[in-house]
Order: C-alpha cells, then sequence, then structure tokens
C-alpha cells in the first residue's frame, strides 16, 4: 500500500491504493477492508490519492494516468487525453488549493507540474524554469501563504505564484541529499514558515520558508524518509509530527528536534510509506506498509464530548451522594438540644 485518504465528510471511510491498481474501502475505520471498483490503468501502480477540497471528488495519481471518482471509488473517469491536454504518463502527487476550491495541481515522473482551474476538466503545465525531466516525488499546498511546495528529484522547491515559476532552495543543503517529500507545518495548524523536509539522510527543518535548513538536536541521518504528517488535532504551540520510514513510523513532540518510535508491535525492518488521520473523530493514525495498514490509537483518543458527558454526569451524581451522606452523617451525630 501507497497511497491512503479519509474521507473528509466521514473519517470512518478509508482509502488506500496498492501497487497492482486497486483501490481498497474500510467503512468502519480500518477494521475490515475490501477491495472497491475494478484495478485503475491496467493494474499500474497507485502512488496518491486525494479527496478534493469538498470531499465529493477523489483523485488517484497512477503510474498510467490520473483518474477521478464521483462516487467515492466505484467508478472511475480518467482524466489524460487530448481533451483534457494532461499527457498519457506517469503521475506522482496531488495538491489542492483550498481557497480556489477548483485549482488541483498533479505532479509526474517525468513531466513536471500541470494545473487546473476547472476540477480537473482542462489542464496546462507550468513551471518552465523547472529542470527538463524532473521528477515531482510530493507536493504540498501552504493555504496561509499561498504557496506551493514540491519535493523532486533535483530538491526542493517554492513557488509563489500557482506554480507558474519556482524557487530552488536547495542551496543549503548537503549536495548528496535526495529529497522526498516536502511539508510546510501550517498545513496542520503549526508556525508559519516552519517547513518539515524528509530525505535519505532523516529529516531537516527551515524556520525562516526555506532559506536555510538545519537538522534537529538528535538528527536520524540513517532514516529514509517517505512522508510527513502533521498533527492538525493538537491545536497548541508545538505541533505533533509523525514521519514514515524505513524502519517504521516515529513521532517528534518539539517540531523535529528529537524523534521517539510509536512503533509497538510494528514489524521488525517493515517500512512505512504513508500516512493518514482518520476514524471516529479522527482519533486514529492510519500508516500503509507493503501489503497492509495499520492503525495507532494517537494522542487524542477520541475523547469527544459524547464521551465527555457520560463522565461528568457520573461526577456530578457522585458528587451529590457524597454531600447527601455527609450531610446524613452529621446530623446523627448532633447532641440533642435540651427540653
Amino acid at each position: 500500500m501507497r497511497a491512503l485518504a479519509a474521507q473528509p465528510d466521514d473519517p470512518n471511510q478509508l482509502y488506500a491504493g496498492d501497487q497492482q491498481g486497486q483501490i481498497w474501502n474500510s467503512s468502519d475505520g480500518g477494521s475490515h477492508w475490501q477491495a472497491r471498483g475494478a484495478k485503475l490503468a491496467s493494474g499500474s501502480a497507485i502512488q496518491s490519492l486525494a479527496f478534493d477540497v469538498a470531499g465529493k471528488n477523489l483523485y488517484a495519481a497512477t503510474a498510467q494516468g490520473l483518474f477521478s471518482s464521483s462516487d467515492y471509488g466505484r467508478n472511475w473517469q480518467n482524466l489524460t487525453g487530448q481533451a483534457t491536454s494532461l499527457p498519457q504518463t506517469s503521475y506522482t502527487a496531488l495538491a489542492f488549493d483550498d481557497v480556489r476550491s477548483q485549482h488541483i495541481f498533479v505532479g509526474t515522473a517525468t513531466q513536471g507540474v500541470y494545473v487546473s482551474g476547472d476540477n480537473g476538466k482542462t489542464w496546462k503545465r507550468v513551471g518552465s524554469d523547472l529542470p527538463p525531466s524532473i521528477q515531482i516525488k510530493q507536493l504540498a499546498y501552504d493555504l496561509t501563504s499561498r504557496q506551493l511546495w514540491a519535493a523532486t528529484s533535483a530538491g526542493v522547491y517554492r513557488s509563489d505564484n500557482q506554480g507558474e515559476s519556482w524557487i530552488n532552495l536547495t542551496s543549503s543543503l548537503p549536495g548528496d541529499l535526495q529529497t522526498n517529500v516536502v511539508m510546510p507545518a501550517p498545513v496542520g495548524g503549526g508556525k508559519p514558515g516552519l517547513i518539515y523536509l524528509g530525505t535519505n539522510k532523516g529529516t531537516f527543518q527551515s524556520v525562516d520558508n526555506g532559506a536555510h535548513w538545519e537538522q534537529g538536536r538528535s538528527p536520524i541521518p540513517g532514516l529514509q524518509i517517505s512522508s510527513i504528517l502533521v498533527d492538525f488535532r493538537q491545536q497548541q504551540t508545538s505541533v505533533p509530527i509523525y514521519i514514515g520510514t524505513n524502519i517504521g513510523p516515529l513521532r517528534s513532540d518539539d517540531e523535529g528536534q528529537t524523534w521517539r518510535s510509536i512503533a509497538s508491535g510494528w514489524p521488525k525492518g517493515l517500512p512505512a510509506y504513508t500516512m493518514a488521520l482518520g476514524g471516529k473523530e479522527y482519533a486514529t493514525l492510519f500508516v500503509a506498509s507493503r501489503d497492509a495498514v495499520y492503525q495507532y490509537p494517537g494522542t487524542n483518543g477520541g475523547f469527544g464530548v459524547d464521551r465527555l458527558l457520560p463522565i461528568l454526569s457520573a461526577v456530578v451524581l457522585f458528587g451529590l451522594l457524597y454531600w447527601f451522606l455527609q450531610r446524613k452523617q452529621k446530623r446523627r451525630g448532633a447532641p440533642d438540644k435540651e427540653r
């Protein structure tokens, strides 16, 4: 499994894509899975899955084309071809503009970045200043700054104008570094200007929007990072982040300075490819590996209002009972008044 997505209006509905072009669906928060629809593109690998901003259309980037579904994966439309101006090639990444909801960005393995302004009906190639045949490994859109980020085979890039032109931000990184994934912290409610970068030599952070990069106090240079997830559930000063690595998932609670394993029960040596938050109240972290999707409860634990009210009711009930018993005991122990 290389792709995961949770349905925005019902996060118990989960979708996963495998290396044979099959979409899988769980309707009960990951407890059970079943194949959804026919295999895509003659069984080619599904490399990215994502819902649009409205949550109505599911997109699948595959090794042989880009597909969309308006019925939650039961049926799919191939978006490549002359009618859309989208080439038949390998698609690797998806991103969406949260303000202009019909804007979609897709990355390819050899032909750069394409953008659609009409929900995928027509497309155009952007970024003529990107190197020829560049591989786009991952895309991320930062709503707060209106910037599009790309992790590529030629380093990390940022576009400040919807992909029309790009700035290479690799100069302060080691020369032999391979960038795999980039994630602006504000995507999950983190600090503006804070950017996380996943590479073949661990993680790097930038606090100035990519101008300079550094590793944390406890770097993890021996790890291959394939995915980064900013925990949007945690509204606090330092938002937790998760990374998928070649030895499993890790977590940081201090903006990437230190890392700890959350892999209790994780099979030894198994890589973590991609991650998504889902389940009831987004209480579960789902992690995709070679042939399965694993679950991690997370710190949130689904502790919502529906669980809080019964607890408060019990506290009030026991409080009243305690007050009643104490008052009764005092009355019994009080001396009789003289008559």
